[in-house]
């Protein structure tokens, strides 16, 4: 029998530990913001761990500690895409890592997606009885939940600790001179951390620039001010996207209907008609009050769905070529997001969108909505492949 519920009900610990010392086999869902989280236990015990958000997929996470670089990533995701297989395997068979290596960077990622969940206090979950069989999974992996639960709750104490100085995405840090111990540069992830404060990137760019959690960025950024290395010159408000897409229709008369239902009808005469943006827009805002709800939750993954395939085949090509149309020195008047500013850096003139959007640690759909956008904006252009 499944057992759903909310963290804000039954709190994280409470439920891991119930689900650990009962030996429970299934699959625990959560769900936040759209972004989906799983985790498979045998018998009490964490055997694998999947994330829907793009940072901590497995590609991400090791270019975030330096085991790969964005164009080693390209080329596995391109061969995984080839050969239907799992992007561990095809990273064991291209010798990048070792089975053993790749293990351990399972067991490290399943590790952060579970530690992430003690800051997803709003999540929904799911658990389902269903039969895990270790066999078919390639690189299992085993967490005792008495481990993660420990290191958990003193990750909840770090996290609470860092954010009394980061605590808005807008910082901005620059450095003070002081050089950090040789250990910092001896460290990749940590050295291209360090490499990026400039005095102009703020803490949301310096995240996705570096592919990792918010946990570990701001971590490291936090014992870089802590110890007088780098000082807080500003707090920075991106400017805010400009809606995209046709304006919602007015809503029908409500009558005894509540508000969800009117825009879930509302959202679904759209779709109906083509206009998948001006849907989404009315969807993201009802999934931020109703992020439980079954019915809207279909019709935002159809939404979704139908946008990805009409960017594709009408505003963002995927194997065109994004090319940046302004110097960069003029762009500094344009108030552009993390998000536009991580996809800007990418448009070298070799890249096309397909492998733009694979090496972004940013979902398909929220990075073609950026693409669209700066293409509207006159900032960039799509043009066919050289050759």
């Amino acid at each position: 029998m499944p057992i759903a519920g909310s963290i804000a009900t039954m709190t994280l610990p409470d439920l891991l530990q119930w689900l650990g010392s009962s030996g429970k086999t299934g699959v625990l869902r959560f769900e936040r913001r759209r972004l989906c989280k799983r985790v498979l236990l045998s018998g009490g015990v964490v055997v694998a761990c999947s994330s829907q958000d793009p940072r901590e997929l497995l590609g991400h996470f090791l270019v975030s500690r330096g085991k790969l670089d964005e164009e080693t990533l390209r080329g596995a995701l391109e061969r995984k895409d080839r050969t239907d297989k799992p992007l561990g395997c095809t990273l064991v068979e291209l010798g990048v890592l070792s089975a053993h290596e790749l293990t351990a960077y399972l067991t490290a990622q399943a590790e952060e997606i579970i530690f992430s969940l003690f800051e997803w206090p709003d999540a929904v979950f799911r658990f389902d009885d269903e039969p895990i069989d270790r066999a078919e999974l390639p690189f299992p992996i085993e967490l005792r939940i008495e481990d993660v639960l420990l290191r958990g709750m003193q990750r909840t104490d770090e996290v609470a600790q860092i954010r009394t100085v980061f605590d808005n995405p807008g910082i901005v840090l620059r450095r003070t001179g002081r050089q950090p111990p040789d250990a910092v540069f001896a460290n990749r992830m940590a050295s291209r951390l360090f490499d990026s404060i400039d005095g102009e990137r703020t803490v949301a760019d310096i995240l996705l620039l570096s592919h990792a959690s918010e946990y570990m960025v701001t971590k490291f950024l936090f014992e870089l001010h802590r110890t007088g290395m780098v000082e807080i010159t500003e707090i920075r408000t991106p400017g805010e996207p400009a809606p995209a897409g046709p304006a919602p229709v007015a809503e029908p008369p409500a009558g005894t209907r509540s508000p969800l239902q009117v825009d879930l009808e509302v959202a679904g005469n759209l779709i109906s008609r083509g206009e998948f943006e001006a849907s989404l827009e009315i969807l993201d805002k009802a999934y931020k009050a109703h992020p439980g709800d079954e019915a809207l939750r279909r019709l935002l993954a159809e939404a979704e769905a139908c946008f990805i395939d009409k960017a594709y085949r009408h505003f963002v090509p995927a194997d065109r070529v994004p090319v940046l149309l302004l110097p960069v020195d003029q762009l500094t008047g344009e108030q552009l997001s993390p998000e536009e500013f991580f996809l800007l850096s990418r448009m070298t003139g070799d890249w096309d969108v397909k492998a733009i959007l694979q090496i972004s640690p940013i979902r398909e759909v929220d990075a073609l909505r950026v693409l669209k956008r700066m293409r509207e904006k006159g900032l960039i252009e799509l043009r066919d492949p050289a050759g």
